[in-house]
């Protein structure tokens, strides 16, 4: 006890501690940590392809379009004051916002989060069927490519609504594992993708008070259009720039990304990113471990 009484007043004592410490920290950090490799796939979402067994009501695409819509983009669908003009975005914009949530909205100069859908699919097409037949123009639904999940309310009974969850997890499933080049996909999301979504597709902040919004709940429709159509702030990636089957490689990556669990643990920072959450664990550890030190050292002297 004596040896180490009198070398805790050495100069260096407290340098010793510290490195003690993080080699303690690193060691238990490395045992404790989760193995990704181990980690098991969350269910993907299931959803439908129901919208497109029914020819669309205009009729009530319109009575929908004047109730919900026409005050704020114009009965002509030419926009206002409050909201911009419709007659070009295109009917895969109208799918994507409806379908999100995001529209109709209560505050057209704020940024709409995703929320559940105001409207059924069904209901969608009707709109985007008289929104054709009054001239809108732009790009098209994607057809082929999975779209919005089916709810229980919207079906009769539940044989019917089974069915129609079992024929859209067949149909995303055979869209997913369509895709040829998943790699590919990888590094055209986090060449295009990544800087604005994460890396994660956690969505992340950007310039003005928007935001780019997390992905982990879009299907691959709404991927598809939002890719082709640019809301908010994001770019258009046409089929010119990003082909079709470019773009299902993407999305069959997504969806891996969407069935990755987070191995975060209690201590979790929404995957803001490794190099990132690594800095912080270190910031933090060493401040915790200096703190410490200080204070045993303190202790010390006062005690002596």
């Amino acid at each position: 006890m004596k040896w180490i009484n009198a070398r805790r007043r050495h100069p260096l004592a407290g340098y010793v501690v510290v490195l003690i410490a993080l080699a303690f920290f690193g060691a238990g950090y490395a045992f404790l940590a989760p193995d990704p490799g181990t980690a098991e796939a969350q269910t993907l979402a299931a959803e439908s392809t129901s919208d497109d067994r029914e020819q669309p009501d205009v009729a009530r695409g319109k009575e929908i379009y004047n109730k919900s819509c026409a005050s704020c983009h114009g009965t002509d669908f030419s926009g206002t004051d409050d909201a911009p003009a419709l007659t070009d975005v295109g009917g895969a914009a109208i799918d994507f916002q409806v379908s999100t949530g995001r529209m109709p909205s209560t505050d057209p100069d704020t940024q709409m989060p995703r929320k559940a859908p105001v409207f059924s699919q069904e209901e969608i097409n009707d709109l985007i069927a008289y929104y054709k037949q009054e001239g809108g123009s732009g790009p098209e639904v994607p057809q082929g490519v999975p779209g919005s999940a089916p709810q229980r309310a919207d079906f009769s009974d539940e044989e019917e609504y089974e069915a129609a969850k079992e024929e859209y997890d067949e149909a995303k499933e055979s869209y997913v594992s369509g895709a040829e080049d998943t790699e590919s996909g990888m590094k055209l999301y986090l060449t295009n993708c990544a800087h604005c979504h994460s890396w994660s597709g956690g969505g992340g902040a950007l310039t003005g008070g928007n935001y780019a919004p997390e992905i982990h709940e879009a299907s691959p429709r709404q991927l598809y259009e939002a890719m082709i159509t640019g809301p908010s702030q994001m770019p258009v990636f046409n089929d010119a720039s990003i082909t079709p089957d470019e773009k299902q490689d993407l999305i069959a990556y997504v969806k891996e990304l969407q069935a990755e669990p987070d191995a975060g643990g209690v201590f979790a920072l929404n995957r803001v990113g490794q190099v990132a959450e690594g800095f912080i664990g270190w910031t933090v550890g060493l401040s915790l471990i200096v703190a410490c030190a200080i204070w045993i050292t303190a202790k010390q002297r006062a005690h002596d």
